[in-house]
Parts: structure tokens; sequence; C-alpha cells
């Protein structure tokens, strides 16, 4: 038996992938996304500086293929806009009309003016074990949520969490599915935030200058990212031109 390694291939399916779910399209930069994760990421995608790499166009293909998956064929995916903003759930469903009455007797709030369901759908290589650990969510999950909430005038948002690798032992995969509620004072405290980060990238944009680099991303978002040279590069020369003002 003779086994030869088939770049050609490899490439040819990377390239599939990136086509299938446009993972080298730039979004527009005023999406929700942009001010919840890394402007400085988002301000290099404008201007299109770097491809992207193949570990991330397998981490997107896989999400937005079990996403495909997983999406029942009775929801939307509307878009809405609110302040410039743009958004998008994962999927929304509109409930029957004893679901919403049963809703309002659980769950009464003066903010809640819509009765759509939003709902956003994650995979992730996390742990199931720390599923019910609120400290645990992802900010940015929540920041998102909170921001679409805010934009459609509700306190809640249902998240469907597929964890591919269970809680590393048997059964794997698994899904769990949640309704948040938000308190009012949490979502307008956040959408504060979404604008001074929205401030953050306009200016950039505006003046051609990238954000400063890891002082508008968390941390973790580095690991995968394309553009982690540029940044190190940026903070280099940053040091070195300090350094010189001092010498």
């Amino acid at each position: 038996m003779r086994r030869l390694e088939n770049p050609e291939l490899k490439r040819k399916i990377l390239d599939h992938l990136a086509d299938q779910y446009n993972i080298k399209q730039v979004r527009a930069p005023n999406h929700l996304s942009s001010y919840v994760y890394c402007r400085t990421r988002t301000f290099f995608d404008q201007k299109q500086a770097v491809e992207p790499t193949d570990q991330e166009v397998m981490l997107f293909a896989i999400g937005y293929g079990l996403q495909d998956v997983l999406t029942p064929k009775e929801a939307e995916v509307p878009v809405y806009t609110k302040d410039g903003i743009i958004y998008s759930p994962d999927m929304s469903f509109t409930p029957a009309p004893a679901e919403v009455e049963d809703m309002l007797q659980k769950h009464s709030s003066l903010f809640t003016l819509e009765y759509e369901r939003l709902t956003e759908l994650k995979t992730t290589r996390r742990s199931a074990k720390k599923h019910y650990i609120d400290e645990d969510i992802p900010v940015t999950w929540l920041d998102y949520m909170m921001g679409g909430c805010y934009i459609r005038n509700t306190d809640q948002y249902d998240l469907i969490v597929l964890y591919m690798m269970g809680n590393y032992s048997p059964p794997f995969p698994q899904l769990y599915c949640d309704t948040f509620y938000f308190e009012q004072h949490e979502l307008i405290s956040n959408w504060a935030k979404i604008i001074g980060n929205q401030t953050v990238l306009n200016e950039a944009l505006e003046t051609g200058q990238p954000p400063t680099p890891y002082q508008h991303c968390y941390d973790w978002e580095c690991r995968f990212c394309r553009y982690k040279l540029v940044c190190e590069t940026i903070c280099q020369v940053k040091a070195e031109g300090d350094k010189e003002l001092w010498e």
C-alpha cells in the first residue's frame, strides 16, 4: 500500500467551504457583532489585509454547517437596524397566540413589546460540564443577545448550544436549550457599551488608524486570529518608537 498526501484536494475542499459559507466575504462594519467582538480585527477586515487561515475556514464552516442542519424550516432570519447598527438573530420564531398568552402570564414585563422569539445557535468545543455556571457563559454571547433584545424591545432570548465534545466523555455531542431573561438596566447598560465600541471603530475607519491592538478585544480572540502577526508588529514598532523617545 502507498499513501501520498494530496494538498491539491485539501485546497479544493477548503476553498469550497470558504465559498459555500462566504467566509472570505467582508461583512459591513456596522453589524452588531462588530461592536461585540474585536474592533481591531473588524478594522483590518475592512481593509482586506489578510486572507482567512485554513483553521478559521474550518472553524467557521463547522459552525455554519451545523447551524444549517439544526435550523428548523419554519425559522426566519430577519434583519433589523437601530442607531445605524445592523442586527440579525441566527433564527426567529413567531409563537402561536396561545403561547404568547402563556408567556405574558408567566413573565410580564413593560419592556416586552414584541412577541417574536429571538434565537441564537452556538457550536463550541467547550466542556458541557460548566453549562449551568452563569459566570462561564462567554460574555460575547451575552452582549450580542442583550443587544438584540434592546433592538427588538424584548427582554428574553433563546440560546441553543451544541457542545461538540460533550463534557469530554461520552455521550457527545450534547445539546442544551435555555431561555434568558434580562433586566432592563442590563440591556440599557449593555447598549451604552455597544455604542461606545461603535464610536471606537467608526473613528478608526474614518482616520484610517486601527484601534490599538489588544485593547478592544478579549484575550481568547487572538488565538486563531489571522491578524495576530499584524498586531504583534504594530505593538513592536510602537514600543521601539517609545523607547527612542525616552533615550
